[in-house]
């Protein structure tokens, strides 16, 4: 029997759980897997290059999705000295803790070696190509050919079946307006920049990383009891740190919840279901309304704080905000971290927090099922407040915006919609509000990855050959290709899959995403 060849371009997380999945199958397949970088596993937020050793990743390790061994598990069986490098002692391993991004990334990559080995021992043929930079896919009458480049050489090798999961892509030179940004990737972007005035476009998980990142190179963190302190480098006194972002709030700190997740009692999958399968419509209504009565269940208290009369999809994102704006900033990320840290201690679950933190998953299996106007409804109004919800942000990190506060250097500006962007003659950004104008040596770019349609993909002949390369993604994400052409691909691209599935960033997602392709891969075809 021909095995199948399959081809994977990358070899992050998405490429592991994809892979995971495929050395499941009976029937022996032929799997090459192609990686640009030297080291095959880590995949972008998680590389070396990319990310310093202090940089938190926002998920504990037992959310990780089992790929051979659990995180905690392979940390504790590290040889003496392994884990010094990143200040993790062998004492405090644990499923609820979180980890330096770096160090994930051995993780991966071992873990990705384990799934060869793997699959391997069970038949199929899995082959990793490092330092294989693929520059085209082409497809052909009866296959997909992939074009790699090497040092030395260009190589084109056909396949069956082609997924691409090339992970997050970022500009490197992004605009706001007239003004060039600086990449927050890779971490030496970060610190090129002077001890001088930074601003920072955005404040969520990823501003957080990129101040954090800023003080670590102009100065020191120490621990003050159950806080931090700041200290400038000397020379780096001048070093100012603003972010500027529409809002001028900070994200929440991680909380006490059950995992594996609770079900939830109204807000449910079926319950998405039934509503989409009556054919009355306003799907995106009606799984508000449940929305809704799970927060009227488990936290009333919370909707009566909201004070919204009527409760509506427009009220919801502004009143969810509303709190951390009146405190402002700071204010709210104090008595947050204070709130935060007495529920791990007590082990109890803030339930309004913990029903959102759920409720974006069902969501999620609504969204494909909006109409246009719905789904520009929901990106508005509440998809800001499912992200803000999920992102929460270790308590570590948290800290040391905190410090960097008290020592003066952290600062936040709202400036709404309407705030102008310009290059300044020095080579500085300027941004003009109604009420300011803030000048900076340089504004980073911390939007988080943006979505893109498959018509951006990095391979001329493959958008060439596509039906309909300006149309979103949708589940179980293959590109369909002009008739004459095979048809074997499927994309998990974080950019393309990000139009309509905005919640595909974490490593759950991804073990979800590629456990979808994986079984559109191998199902039986007619």
């Amino acid at each position: 029997m021909k095995r199948i060849r399959i081809g994977i371009i990358g070899a992050g997380p998405m490429a592991i759980f994809l892979l995971k999945h495929l050395i499941g199958h009976k029937a022996p397949l032929r799997i090459t897997v192609f990686e640009q970088q030297a080291l095959a596993g880590p995949g972008m937020p998680y590389r070396q290059d990319i990310s310093p050793d202090y940089m938190l990743a926002n998920i504990f390790s037992r959310e990780i999705p089992l790929i051979h061994t659990p995180l905690a598990d392979w940390l504790r069986a590290q040889p003496g000295g392994f884990l010094d490098r990143w200040g993790v002692s062998a004492d405090a391993i644990s499923d609820r803790a979180f980890y330096p991004r770096t160090l994930i990334g051995a993780y991966l990559a071992e873990q990705l070696h384990a799934l060869v080995t793997a699959g391997t021992a069970a038949g199929h043929t899995v082959v990793v190509r490092t330092q294989h930079d693929v520059v085209d896919i082409k497809p052909m009458a009866k296959t997909i050919e992939i074009v790699a480049k090497t040092a030395n050489r260009s190589k084109t090798t056909a396949f069956d079946t082609v997924v691409l999961a090339t992970g997050h892509t970022w500009d490197v030179a992004p605009m706001e307006g007239t003004a060039t940004l600086v990449s927050p990737w890779p971490a030496r972007n970060i610190a090129a920049l002077p001890a001088a005035a930074i601003g920072i476009l955005g404040s969520s998980l990823s501003a957080v990383d990129v101040a954090v990142a800023l003080a670590h190179d102009h100065g020191t963190f120490t621990q003050t009891g159950t806080g931090m302190k700041w200290t400038a480098q000397p020379g780096h006194d001048a070093l100012a740190i603003t972010m500027v972002s529409k809002t001028g709030i900070l994200p929440e700190a991680d909380f006490f919840y059950p995992y594996p997740y609770t079900p939830l009692f109204h807000l449910t999958e079926p319950a998405v279901e039934n509503l989409v399968a009556d054919g009355k419509g306003q799907v995106l209504l009606r799984t508000f309304t449940l929305l809704i009565a799970e927060l009227q269940r488990c936290d009333p208290g919370y909707l009566t704080e909201l004070a919204m009369t009527p409760p509506t999809i427009e009220a919801f994102g502004a009143a969810y905000f509303a709190r951390r704006q009146r405190l402002g900033a700071f204010r709210a990320l104090q008595a947050n971290l204070v709130e935060s840290r007495a529920t791990i201690a007590r082990e109890e679950t803030i339930e309004w927090r913990y029903a959102l933190l759920r409720g974006h998953e069902v969501f999620e299996t609504a969204l494909p099922h909006m109409t246009q106007d719905e789904w520009e409804t929901f990106r508005k109004h509440l998809l800001p407040v499912f992200a803000d919800c999920y992102a929460a942000v270790p308590h570590l990190s948290l800290y040391r915006l905190a410090a960097l506060r008290a020592a003066g250097v952290l600062d936040i500006v709202a400036v709404g919609d309407d705030a102008v962007f310009a290059q300044s003659p020095d080579g500085g950004v300027t941004v003009r509000t109604d009420d300011a104008c803030l000048d900076f040596a340089a504004m980073v770019d911390a939007r988080g990855q943006t979505g893109a349609l498959p018509s951006d993909l990095p391979f001329s002949t493959l958008v060439g050959a596509l039906q309909n390369p300006a149309d979103p993604l949708q589940s179980p994400f293959r590109l369909a290709v002009q008739s004459g052409l095979h048809n074997g691909l499927s994309c998990l691209s974080m950019p393309q899959v990000l139009v309509r599935y905005p919640f595909s960033q974490g490593l759950p997602n991804c073990a979800a995403l590629a456990a979808i392709v994986a079984a559109d891969i191998l199902q039986p075809k007619v």
